[in-house]
């Protein structure tokens, strides 16, 4: 028999992103730290420091998740936490498969919200990070990156 997982409570998801938002920037500014992308003031005057940093960033977050993610659907965080993401594809019973997504809807659907959370501050994009967000106190307990990449998140049992 097929071993099924139910759905990812609310406090998994939040602590497992709330971990990995701690471990991407922080490894996305030893990198910044150890190649010198902004040394002095005058770097904040070119605007490609922004792009610098993105990069950085990206790099970093495939660097600690991309093995996991491919692999097993999870970053750091979800590891930790004992989650991971399926195909919302659920059978009879409610229950979800461990059906992972193919690797480009991780990456260009999923992943392109979580920089998201730190444009909060940024006053045209504070709305996008809350509304992906706030969903998952819905019923499904699922983002807005979840409905566009067709996922959920599950528990796997320990």
């Amino acid at each position: 028999m097929i071993k099924t997982y139910d759905l990812a409570s609310r406090r998994r998801r939040i602590i497992a992103t709330f971990i990995d938002f701690i471990l991407v920037p922080s490894l996305t500014l030893l990198f910044v730290l150890i190649l010198g992308v902004i040394e002095d003031p005058e770097d904040f005057t070119d605007r490609w420091w922004i792009v610098h940093i993105l990069l950085l960033a990206i790099f970093s977050y495939l660097l600690l998740n991309g093995f996991l993610l491919r692999k097993f659907g999870q970053t750091i965080g979800k590891a930790i936490m004992h989650i991971s993401i399926v195909k919302s594809e659920p059978n009879n019973n409610g229950l979800y498969y461990l059906n992972l997504l193919p690797i480009w809807k991780i990456l260009f659907i999923r992943a392109m919200f979580f920089p998201l959370l730190y444009m909060i501050v940024i006053p045209w994009f504070m709305f996008a990070p809350i509304i992906d967000q706030i969903l998952i106190f819905g019923k499904n307990r699922r983002c807005l990156h979840d409905y566009l990449a067709g996922s959920v998140v599950v528990y796997l049992s320990k």
